[in-house]
C-alpha cells in the first residue's frame, strides 16, 4: 500500500503560497548548509594548516546551524516525515485515526506555539548581548537575537504547514499526518523485488 505524501498543489503546477513557500525554505537551506561547509573548512585550514585560528567561524557556524535547522523543521512537518511513534494509531479504524490526527495536529500547534512565543519573550534581552566573536573578527555588530530569531519564525513556518498538511489529511489528498520514510522505502522495496521474483 503507498501513501500520498505531498499531494501537488493547484492541480501539479506546484504555484501555491504553500508550493512557492516551500521552494523558498528549501533553497536557503541549502544555501545555508553551503555556507556552513565553507566556514567549517575555512575554521579547519586556518586552525590546522594556517595555525591561526578563526575567532568567528564556530560563532557564525553555530548562528547558521540554528536557522538551517529552524528553517528545516517546518519542511518535515509539510511532508510528514518527522519521527512518531505510530504503532497505535496504525490500529486505529479511519475515523479513530484521524481523530487522532486532529489532536496530534493540535498538540503540534500548541507546542510550536508556546515556543515561538517564549523565543519572542527572550528576544528583547538576547538584544542587548553582542556574538562577540562574529563582532571583533567580521566587524558586524552581530547580537544574539539575530540567532533567536529563528525560532519564531521556524515555529510559525511549522504551524503553517502542521495546519496545511492537516488540511489535506481531512479533505483526502494525503492518507496520513506524518509517515515513516524509511518503512515506506522498504516496503516499496520489497514490493519491487517481489515483482521481479515472479
Amino acid at each position: 500500500m503507498t501513501e500520498t505524501w505531498i499531494p501537488s498543489l493547484d492541480g501539479g503546477n506546484g504555484r501555491g503560497f504553500f508550493a512557492v513557500l516551500d521552494r523558498m525554505i528549501c533553497w536557503l537551506v541549502v544555501l545555508g548548509l553551503i555556507l556552513l561547509t565553507g566556514i567549517l573548512i575555512t575554521q579547519v585550514i586556518a586552525r590546522y594548516v594556517a595555525h591561526s585560528p578563526t575567532v568567528w567561524s564556530e560563532e557564525l557556524a553555530v548562528s547558521l546551524f540554528v536557522w538551517i535547522s529552524m528553517l528545516a523543521i517546518p519542511l518535515g512537518f509539510r511532508r510528514g516525515e518527522h519521527l512518531t511513534i505510530d504503532f497505535l494509531v496504525r490500529r486505529l479504524k479511519p475515523p479513530a485515526s484521524k481523530v487522532s490526527a486532529i489532536v496530534i495536529a493540535a498538540l503540534c500547534v500548541l507546542t510550536l506555539g508556546l515556543i515561538g512565543w517564549l523565543a519572542v519573550g527572550i528576544l528583547p534581552a538576547a538584544d542587548r548581548q553582542l556574538l562577540t566573536g562574529i563582532a571583533r573578527g567580521l566587524g558586524i555588530p552581530a547580537k544574539v537575537s539575530w540567532v533567536y530569531a529563528a525560532i519564531p519564525l521556524g515555529c510559525a513556518l511549522a504551524i503553517a504547514f502542521v495546519l496545511e498538511r492537516l488540511a489535506w489529511l481531512l479533505r483526502g489528498r494525503v492518507t496520513v499526518l506524518n509517515e515513516d520514510a524509511d518503512r515506506m522505502f522498504v516496503e516499496n522495496f520489497d514490493t519491487e523485488l517481489e515483482g521481479r521474483a515472479s
